[in-house]
């Protein structure tokens, strides 16, 4: 069991909306602290990434999955996919990547 935000979460008992909450709670968390200059190399990076044919794929796998577990299954893949893209995009956003990582693990294990 893992703390975060003040709450108990336990991936493997939540409500699956709960889990993909979480994992954005985490990204966004991490984002917030960053610095302008950051915030605007993520999201250049980002823009860069979008067009990507993998990146198109997870998003629509993630718009396809029939059930809450799959829908689990395809956010992560598609939130790790996206994190190893800004990383190739990017790499001096490895820090910041790393921070997102760490924080969605947490919230997942």
């Amino acid at each position: 069991m893992v703390l975060i935000f003040g709450t108990q979460l336990q991936a493997q008992t939540q409500p699956p909306q709960q889990v993909l909450s979480a994992m954005e709670k985490c990204r966004v968390q991490v984002i917030s602290q960053l610095s302008f200059g950051d915030k605007m190399k993520m999201k250049a990076a980002m823009g860069a990434i979008q067009s990507n044919p993998r990146f198109i794929a997870a998003n629509n796998a993630v718009a396809d999955a029939t059930t809450p577990q799959a829908q689990i299954e395809a956010r992560k893949a598609f939130a790790k996919l996206k994190l190893n893209l800004l990383a190739q995009q990017d790499p001096s956003l490895q820090p910041v990547i790393e921070k997102i990582r760490e924080a969605q693990a947490a919230v997942l294990n």
